[in-house]
Order: C-alpha cells, then sequence, then structure tokens
C-alpha cells in the first residue's frame, strides 16, 4: 500500500482522472525522471488534490507529475484525496498554500488566465481568492496573454525554461513574429539554457536584417560558433606563450653556448641539429603569421 494511502483518502483508477488543468504547469524532464524514480522505490507518498465532477471523474487540481510518473510505471491506481470545493476555488487554494513547486511568473499567468478565461472569474475575484493586488493579476494575465503560440508550447512541453522564454524569447517576438516562430521550431528539443537563449536574443538584437534573418533559420549554428569562439585564446594568452617560447629559445642558446665551450661536438650532435631545426621551423611558421 502507497504511503499516500491514509485517512480522508482514496485509491482510485487512473482512467477516472479528468487533467483539465495539465496545461496550467511546464514540464521539467528531469525533474520528473527523479519522481519516477522516487514512486518507482517508495511508491506514492502523497495524494493527488482532486474535484469531483458531475460526471463523476476527478478533476486533477495537483499532481500531474505524479499521475504521468504513475502511468509511466504501469500502474493502475492513483490515491487522491477529494477537494469539497469548486475547481476555480480548488486551484487557487493549492495556488495559496503553495502546494508541489513554485510556480513561474509566466505559470501563475496561465493560472490567472484559466481562472478568468476558462472558469469565468472576473480579475477581482481572482485577485481575493489568490490573495494578490488587481495589478499583479494584470500582469500576471499580460504575461500568459503575451507569448506566442508557439513559444508557449515550447515552455509548456519543457523544451524552454520559463524564465528564458519571457527574458528572451517573448522580446524577439515581439521585435518579428516570424522569427520568433522559427527560433522556436529550430531549436526543437535542444534544451537551450537561460544563458542561450539570452545570447541569442544578444546577437539578433544587435544585427542587421541579414544577420537576424540567418539567426532565425539557424540558431543552433551561432550558439555552436559562439562556443567555438568561447573556447579560442585570447589576446593575453597568446601573448604569454610567445612570450614564454622566446625566453624558452634565450635559455636554449645559453646551455648550447655553454655545453660548447666545454665539448666543440655538441653543436654538431645529430640530436641537436635535430632540436634546432624544429626550433627554426616553429620560429619561421610563427614569424609568416604576423605577415
Amino acid at each position: 500500500m502507497d504511503a499516500a494511502l491514509a485517512f480522508g483518502t482514496t485509491e482510485v483508477e487512473l482512467r477516472l482522472l479528468a487533467l483539465d488543468f495539465e496545461h496550467l504547469r511546464a514540464r521539467d524532464a528531469k525533474a520528473e525522471a527523479e519522481l519516477m524514480t522516487s514512486l518507482g522505490v517508495a511508491g506514492q507518498l502523497y495524494p493527488v488534490l482532486v474535484v469531483v465532477r458531475d460526471d463523476g471523474r476527478y478533476v486533477v487540481i495537483d499532481g500531474y507529475r505524479r499521475v504521468r510518473g504513475l502511468r509511466k510505471l504501469g500502474r493502475d491506481t492513483v490515491v487522491i484525496l477529494v477537494l469539497g470545493t469548486s475547481e476555480a476555488d480548488a486551484l487557487a487554494y493549492c495556488h495559496r498554500l503553495a502546494t508541489g513547486r513554485r510556480r513561474s511568473a509566466l505559470e501563475e499567468g496561465w493560472l490567472v488566465r484559466e481562472l478568468c478565461e476558462g472558469l469565468g472569474r472576473t480579475l477581482a475575484d481572482v485577485g481575493m481568492s489568490l490573495g494578490r493586488s488587481p495589478s499583479w493579476v494584470s500582469r500576471r494575465l499580460g504575461l500568459a496573454t503575451a507569448l506566442p503560440p508557439e513559444i508557449e508550447t515550447a515552455v509548456r512541453d519543457g523544451q524552454v525554461s520559463p524564465h528564458g522564454a519571457m527574458r528572451s524569447l517573448l522580446p524577439l517576438a515581439r521585435a518579428n513574429k516570424g522569427h520568433g516562430q522559427q527560433i522556436v521550431l529550430a531549436i526543437g528539443r535542444a534544451h537551450l539554457t537561460t544563458r542561450q537563449l539570452g545570447a541569442l536574443w544578444v546577437a539578433y538584437r544587435t544585427g542587421d536584417a541579414e544577420q537576424r534573418a540567418r539567426i532565425a533559420e539557424q540558431p543552433l549554428l551561432l550558439l555552436r560558433a559562439k562556443d567555438s569562439l568561447a573556447g579560442a585564446p585570447t589576446e593575453v594568452a597568446v601573448t604569454r606563450e610567445v612570450n614564454a617560447a622566446t625566453r624558452a629559445l634565450g635559455r636554449a642558446h645559453t646551455s648550447l653556448m655553454a655545453a660548447r665551450s666545454h665539448d666543440p661536438s655538441v653543436g654538431t650532435s645529430p640530436a641537436v641539429r635535430r632540436a634546432i631545426g624544429r626550433a627554426r621551423d616553429a620560429a619561421l611558421a610563427l614569424s609568416k603569421e604576423e605577415m
């Protein structure tokens, strides 16, 4: 028996769940893999919170990761806790209690939009139920409605982090909606970091029309080029290496002179002559680079 099965909870078949609000949270592949491991080892530790719909199905309010994890593990049942309230009040209740992981600003926007557009609440009602000011509710709703559908889907599917989308992809899409859509499709499931998305936005913002078009067509190519340049030696590093080589040649010349003063044949030694030849070739190749 799972640890979640306690007083007030019940165990039902997974097929009886209605996943009406799954779109309100972004996915995180790493976190879901960790949860699956926990479910496989320890079982379901916490119940999934639901409300009962008129048709008898259980609408999931909180616990979508647990539901997906149980299904992937081949389980048929899930432990639930029924909340005796409406769907809108249950969503607001779970948000105020901060059940599960903390929502990003964009996910809070999705919640506000669902409460307003999906469940018919006014902005004032939403603010009261969430314990937030009208300006906060308005700002969050603005975030949810600002993103183009393609970018919103990428965030929801875990391809792009909410923070990266709001900080980089949103201004890019505002600058050119078509290019924003192209970039999201091009990066696919590369799971770019917030830093990489920021680099794309900076390059796009500072580029001319032709450069912006190339970035939109092949954003990953730009990032690979930047990573390659990031590993290239700097001017300081090159100067340090050349100075070190100069000092090494100076020491070698001093050692050769000292050795020849004791044994003149050292300078005609095949091994020494080959080493001098290699040093001469390296110096010649280096001198050609400054031309």
